[in-house]
């Protein structure tokens, strides 16, 4: 495995992911019901939950072939993988450290845990084999590594800087900073529409989210959302944002067209990670 990566490149391979196939289901961790809601994209209705066990599971996401899923479980600080096939928990997997998200690299290969600094270990990129179930690699990288996302170009990082109440522009050239869009809260999330036209802001503690016009950075539009807006993801087609709001155990859906709420989807219990499974 290579192992010397610059920093943008690894940001980019941990933590963005494509823009999935239409048609799809969407899998929300519910972190105290230990379990995961598997969500219709084209219907929004709960179809099947997934029992996933104590540890409190957390962020979720699917491995590039559809088949498996992986969470994390933020209390035991191990993973967990799910046979989507089969709907069904199939193994713990520890490997040290506080582990805080996940991703993968482009051929599946390796499973990219961003791990956060504790007794056992340094804010860090670990890389985990799958073939060969274990450790291949750590990278160390700045503290707290979390949410971002890059522009539809490739040319933009958008990383969420939380108590800054701003999202952070990255010129990936240059890796240097090159504009800052404020916001009005503490954000959390940070995601891109599917045009990258506009970009979705959760900000938790003031129940809202903010909407910003990429085209110039300004928010066009703020949603209240009813409990602690975390994850926002963007259903397939285009049409709806999809957000969790943990304290009102439910995925709120936001039109698109006019960045208003239409409705929302009843969950378990605190809401927060979500992962697509392209059919």
């Amino acid at each position: 495995m290579v192992k010397c990566l610059s920093l943008s490149l690894l940001t980019a391979t941990t933590l963005c992911i494509a823009a999935p196939a239409v048609g799809a289901t969407l899998y929300v961790t519910n972190t105290k019901s230990e379990s995961a809601s598997i969500i219709d994209t084209d219907t929004l209705e709960v179809v099947g939950t997934v029992q996933l066990g104590q540890g409190k599971p957390n962020r979720i996401v699917f491995h590039p072939d559809g088949k498996t899923a992986w969470v994390v479980y933020d209390k035991s600080h191990d993973l967990g993988l799910i046979d989507a096939e089969s709907g069904k928990l199939v193994r713990r997997v520890k490997i040290g450290g506080n582990p805080y998200n996940l991703a993968f690299t482009p051929d599946g290969r390796y499973l990219l845990v961003l791990d956060w600094s504790s007794d056992t270990s340094n804010d860090e990129v670990i890389f985990y084999d799958l073939k060969e179930q274990k450790v291949d690699g750590r990278v160390e990288v700045s503290t707290w590594p979390a949410h971002a996302i890059f522009s539809r170009d490739g040319k933009t990082l958008y990383a969420a800087a939380g108590e800054n109440k701003v999202v952070v522009k990255i010129d990936t050239a240059t890796n240097k900073t090159v504009g800052e869009i404020p916001l009005p809260g503490i954000v959390h999330e940070a995601t891109l529409t599917l045009d990258g036209k506009y970009l979705y802001t959760t900000l938790r503690k003031a129940n809202k989210i903010a909407v910003v016009s990429t085209a110039d950075d300004k928010v066009v539009k703020v949603i209240p959302q009813k409990g602690y807006p975390d994850l926002v993801t963007m259903e397939p087609t285009g049409r709806y944002a999809l957000v969790t709001n943990r304290y009102a155990d439910l995925v709120s859906v936001i039109d698109l067209s006019t960045h208003a709420q239409v409705r929302t989807i009843p969950v378990g219990k605190a809401p927060h990670g979500m992962a697509l499974r392209p059919r």
